[in-house]
């Protein structure tokens, strides 16, 4: 199983296995010694994960869930909003969604960089870019740091509002035999009006099914932080769709890694779940059913 899926199974099932470490940097900035600092796993940092169960696979044509963002955040950050927290078409994992500021490269400049808001969605199990489409002026990823994956990423500069992230089948190809599905990305802006192409990946599929569980997150990912330096923002979840249908959700869990820095608070609210990020959490559970049908 790819690293990135195996991580996100393994924090709704059992605690984090990722070795601890002590947060000096917390320490100086609270004026405590760093023998009395909290410990926390190195990044990235789920602060919560979303585990929506659907009730059965399901035939897949297209997959949407709407977010809102509270707040505009800016480049300095690095927040990964996940709709699409992770899933998986014919058992292959796939994830998406909006982060501060991106990493990766263009077609005409390999080196990867720092690129500021953008879009993306990533699939694991595959390192050829023959299996990337990217938007016009879009980046594309191919890596092995996180299991063999590669992704689409495309500027946007996205602000707070009411987005609907959607993936979407679209034209089939044959490859050495194999008939695979192009799947695409989309970025609706409620606000804008606007719907946004990210990219598309190549699944060897023709017949694809979403799992019966699939996630959305909240993660700070990049060079360590102090927890003081997450962003204060809401995040809601909801309005989950496939096919264009709305999706009768059977449950859906919190689930909160050990190891990571208690500073987000996941709670239902008129079918939708609403995150506070960015203020600490008293915390005895890690694992929280927010609702179930």
């Amino acid at each position: 199983m790819p690293l990135r899926s195996l991580l996100l199974t393994l924090a709704l099932l059992v605690p984090a296995l990722t070795p601890i470490v002590a947060s000096a940097d917390d320490a100086a900035a609270n004026g405590a010694a760093a023998d009395d600092a909290p410990q926390y796993k190195p990044m990235p940092w789920h602060l919560v994960d979303l585990w929506w169960d659907l009730g059965e696979k399901r035939p897949f044509e297209s997959y949407s869930v709407d977010v809102t963002i509270s707040e505009t955040l800016p480049d300095t950050t690095k927040l990964y909003i996940a709709p699409v927290g992770i899933a998986y078409l014919n058992k292959i994992p796939f994830y998406g969604g909006l982060q501060s500021n991106f990493i990766g490269y263009t077609r005409d400049d390999p080196k990867r960089r720092w690129s500021g808001h953008g879009l993306l969605m990533s699939m694991w199990g595959e390192r050829s870019l023959d299996a990337v489409r990217t938007s016009i002026g879009g980046y594309r990823e191919s890596s092995g740091h996180e299991g063999d994956f590669v992704g689409v990423r495309r500027p946007y500069k996205w602000t707070k509002g009411t987005y609907t992230y959607r993936v979407v089948r679209m034209d089939e190809e044959v490859v050495d035999g194999t008939h695979c599905t192009w799947v695409g990305a989309f970025l609706y802006s409620h606000e804008k009006n606007e719907n946004v192409f990210i990219g598309a990946l190549r699944f060897p599929s023709q017949d694809l099914v979403l799992s019966q569980r699939v996630a959305s997150f909240v993660e700070v990912y990049g060079p360590r932080i102090p927890v003081d330096e997450i962003p204060r923002l809401t995040v809601t979840f909801g309005n989950l769709k496939l096919n264009g249908k709305p999706v009768p959700v059977k449950s859906v869990d919190a689930v909160y890694a050990d190891g990571v820095p208690d500073y987000a608070e996941a709670k239902p609210q008129d079918g939708k779940v609403v995150i506070e990020v960015g203020q600490p959490v008293e915390r005895t559970k890690r694992r929280i059913q927010l609702w179930a049908n």
